[in-house]
């Protein structure tokens, strides 16, 4: 038996030799800096700060850092397809509303009828006089508003598809 206070580890694991001050430095920092990039435009950086404190502990930092191209081109990819498609979404249920409200012939006298219209005339009014508007009483059939939300539409997909053309992923020169 041994006199140390703990039995030694059954796996085998030896524990590492306790270095004094003067094996380890002077107190202050040490940094060890990897940097490496492939032809894939992938980029990796690994890094290890340490340093001795006043009470002789050992304190280490490691700090990985890689950056990889096409993700952060497909990130800008999916930013600008929610972003447009959040925006299509909001205008295609103002049109919408606008576009039921005309025809079931709402009370124009109500303010939220007024508040939507005066909101999507300024969407809709580009494509007045296209089509002429038939009405029935009241009720108005807005075919203008129809093909406003159709131009919107293939507006916002065009707008998608020139993202995904312009951030498409960068392919490697081999």
């Amino acid at each position: 038996m041994s006199n140390q206070p703990y039995s030694p580890d059954p796996r085998g694991y030896q524990q590492p030799p306790i270095r004094v001050p003067s094996e380890q430095g002077p107190y202050g920092a040490a940094d060890d800096t990897i940097e490496s990039s492939n032809t894939l435009r992938a980029y990796a950086q690994s890094r290890r700060e340490g340093y001795v404190d006043p009470m002789v502990n050992r304190v280490e930092n490691p700090v990985e850092v890689f950056e990889d191209e096409n993700l952060r081109r497909a990130n800008i990819r999916y930013w600008i397809t929610r972003t447009t498609y959040f925006v299509l979404g909001v205008l295609e249920i103002i049109l919408l509303l606008r576009f039921l409200f005309r025809l079931l012939g709402a009370n124009q006298g109500s303010s939220f009828v007024m508040f939507l219209y005066n909101l999507s005339y300024v969407f809709v009014v580009p494509f007045y006089g296209i089509f002429n508007d038939p009405t029935f009483g009241n009720s108005v059939l807005e075919i203008t508003t129809l093909i406003a939300m159709l131009i919107y539409a293939l507006l916002a997909w065009g707008i998608v598809s020139l993202g995904r053309l312009i951030f498409a992923p960068k392919l490697s020169s081999r």
